[in-house]
């Protein structure tokens, strides 16, 4: 990869830091998106393994859930690939390294990553559009089959179900 200056803009993104890595004998690079405001990290290295991520801050304001009910959703489909499970169905022709969705108490994040580069820039296209173009905007059923749970008020009380 060519070295990018701070100051310059690629591809919509501004380079605002760039440092060296000791540990991983490496360039990271901090660039910010200059219409949305999106942070973006590239970390430039002599490794094989290509890794992706689209991590979102999500803070909830309750216990409910909502952004893993969300990260799952997220995995039922999209607008380029509207079948149920595509994950699924990716994993069984992926060369993938790692293919996940993992929600944290302040974020939610979409990480993947392959040795293959066809692979990678497959993955990362179908984790793009899951994530942007998720199918539970046109089928609500998508988000009430994952937002929904079992409560048991006391030892001695029936088990009720709760939706989100």
């Amino acid at each position: 990869m060519a070295e990018l200056l701070i100051g310059n803009v690629y591809g919509g993104f501004r380079v605002d830091r760039v440092r060296y890595v000791e540990e991983v004998s490496g360039k990271l690079y901090e660039l910010k998106h200059i219409k949305s405001g999106a942070k973006l990290i590239y970390l430039g290295c002599d490794d094989d393994n290509k890794v992706f991520s689209v991590m979102f801050k999500t803070i909830p304001e309750d216990s409910t859930g909502v952004f893993h009910i969300i990260e799952h959703s997220v995995l039922c489909g999209s607008k380029r690939y509207p079948v149920k499970e595509p994950f699924v169905d990716l994993l069984k022709g992926s060369m993938a390294t790692f293919l996940n969705a993992l929600t944290f108490p302040d974020k939610t994040g979409y990480p993947v990553a392959s040795c293959n580069d066809k692979d990678f820039k497959n993955l990362m296209g179908v984790y793009l559009d899951a994530v942007f173009a998720p199918n539970f905007y046109e089928h609500e059923e998508i988000f009430m089959q994952e937002g929904w749970h079992y409560e048991i008020e006391g030892k001695d009380k029936p088990m009720s179900l709760r939706l989100q």
